[in-house]
C-alpha cells in the first residue's frame, strides 16, 4: 500500500506544480545488459528446515519500453515515469543428477535428473527520478522504482512431483543516471540499477517447499523523444 501512496502523491506533485514549471513527457525504448541472481532453497517436508541450497546467475540483454513526465526547475527537477518489458525472459534451465532411496529395500531406488527453469514475463518497473541540473541539457538522477512481473516456475524431481506454477514477483529498484536532452528533443539516458525482488516460494502436492530470491544489476541505455 505505500509504495501506492507514494506514487499518487508523486503524481499530485506533479498536477499541482507551479505553471511556470517546465514540464515534457518522452517516449522511447530502453536496451539493458542484466545480471540475474538467483538464490534457491528447498525443504523437502517443509517443516522449516532447509535440505538443500543453490545459487545460480544468469546474464541477458532486454529491451523495454518507456514514458516518462518531467517537472524540471532551474536547479533540480523530477521524473514520474513507467517502463515495460513487452518480452518474456527465461531463467536458464538448471540440473542436477540424483538418486532416490525411496523403496530402496524392495528393489524400487532409482537414479536420474531433477531439473528446474522459470520464465518472467510483463515486468513493469513504476520509478521516481529526483535529478539536478548539470549545465544547459543534462540532468544528474536518482531512481526508486517499484517492479511488479509474473514468474513461471517449472520443476521436476525424482523426490517430489513435478510442478508448474505462476507467482506475481515483485520488488524494489534502485538506481543512478545521466540524462542529456538535445535542442530538438532527443533524449539520452545512461543509467546503473539494481533490483532486488521479494522472495516467492513453490510447493508441490507432497509438501515440498522451494523458495527463490532474485537479484538484478543493469546498466542500460535509453533513447526517446521529448514532447
Amino acid at each position: 500500500m505505500k509504495k501506492y501512496l507514494l506514487l499518487l502523491s508523486t503524481a499530485l506533485a506533479f498536477i499541482l506544480a507551479p505553471v511556470a514549471a517546465n514540464a515534457n513527457v518522452t517516449a522511447g525504448i530502453s536496451i539493458s545488459s542484466n545480471s540475474l541472481d538467483t538464490a534457491g532453497k528447498e525443504d523437502v517436508d517443509n517443516n522449516g528446515t532447509i535440505d538443500d541450497t543453490k545459487n545460480v546467475s544468469d546474464d541477458f540483454t532486454v529491451g523495454s519500453v518507456f514514458l516518462e513526465k518531467t517537472v524540471m526547475g532551474e536547479k533540480f527537477g523530477v521524473t514520474l515515469g513507467v517502463d515495460y518489458i513487452p518480452f518474456d525472459a527465461d531463467i536458464d534451465k538448471r540440473s542436477i543428477s540424483q538418486s532416490s532411496v525411496k523403496g530402496k529395500s524392495d528393489g524400487a531406488a532409482s537414479t536420474g535428473t531433477n531439473s528446474v527453469e522459470g520464465t518472467v514475463s510483463d515486468h513493469t518497473t513504476f520509478y521516481i527520478q529526483p535529478g539536478m541540473r548539470v549545465g544547459t541539457n543534462s540532468m544528474l538522477y536518482v531512481s526508486y522504482g517499484f517492479v511488479t512481473a509474473d514468474i513461471e516456475g517449472k520443476s521436476t524431481s525424482l523426490s517430489h512431483t513435478d510442478i508448474t506454477e505462476t507467482k506475481s514477483l515483485d520488488g524494489n529498484k534502485s538506481a543512478v543516471g545521466i540524462k542529456r536532452v538535445s535542442d530538438n528533443g532527443l533524449v539520452l539516458k545512461l543509467e546503473a540499477s539494481e533490483t532486488s525482488y521479494d522472495t516467492i516460494s513453490f510447493t508441490t502436492s507432497n509438501n515440498t517447499k522451494a523458495t527463490a530470491d532474485l537479484d538484478n544489476t543493469a546498466l542500460a541505455l535509453s533513447i526517446g523523444k521529448q514532447f
